[in-house]
């Protein structure tokens, strides 16, 4: 793909944010991501008793699954103002939330676990990367489709197990799969273009287990 498609699948939008909006935003998404590293930990912990234990218990399967943190970079780096917002707003959420997600640790349990913050740390370094090719998702042509199939076919990738295990967390990535795709897309033509590429995204990273060399062993 040729950097002038690439750059032409979503126009960037020109105005420029002060200096106090991107500081409003970059504070959101900080306070969002340590809300959700907070949330994460406590269901981790909450014994599953009763219907409130129960909902906690959903909550852990579903915050310890990437999935859900693909689909909110996602949504954050795609309705930023242009393609460097996107990235530095993507990092400054997982920042946020590893941070809260840890230090709780350390408050609940005593130690610090270092090969684990540091691990997701390095991927947390490389988001930025990744939702800056995500933000030309929302826009259109085969430039738009390939870096919406990337986070559409990883949900793919981790939802499958549904139509044999039928858990839930599974059920969950393809609804986000799903839900990614009626977000990003403009037009039915485009749709077109996105559905078969994801599918060919989700047949590349299943077979070469791609997911399981980044993410295995955490």
């Amino acid at each position: 793909m040729s950097k002038k498609w690439f750059k032409n699948s979503r126009m960037i939008d020109q105005s420029k944010l002060n200096a106090k909006q991107i500081i409003i935003q970059l504070i959101f998404c900080f306070i969002l991501g340590v809300i959700l590293g907070v949330l994460a930990k406590f269901s981790d912990t909450f014994p599953a008793n009763g219907a409130i234990g129960m909902f906690f218990n959903f909550i852990s399967d579903i915050t310890t699954n990437i999935g859900i943190w693909v689909a909110l970079a996602t949504l954050i780096a795609v309705w930023s103002r242009n393609p460097f917002i996107a990235a530095i707003k993507v990092l400054t959420f997982f920042f946020g939330m590893l941070l809260a997600y840890y230090i709780y640790s350390q408050m609940l349990f005593g130690f610090f676990p270092t090969y684990y913050f540091l691990h997701w740390g390095i991927i947390a370094l490389l988001s930025p990367f990744a939702a800056y090719i995500v933000w030309y998702s929302r826009g259109e042509g085969w430039g738009a489709a390939i870096c919406a199939a990337l986070p559409i076919g990883l949900l793919l990738t981790q939802g499958y197990p549904f139509f044999y295990v039928f858990s839930i967390v599974t059920g969950f990535d393809l609804f986000v799969a799903i839900l990614l795709l009626v977000l990003l897309m403009k037009s039915k033509w485009q749709y077109l273009k996105v559905v078969p590429l994801s599918i060919l995204m989700f047949i590349i990273l299943r077979n070469f287990n791609i997911l399981s060399y980044i993410f295995g062993g955490f």
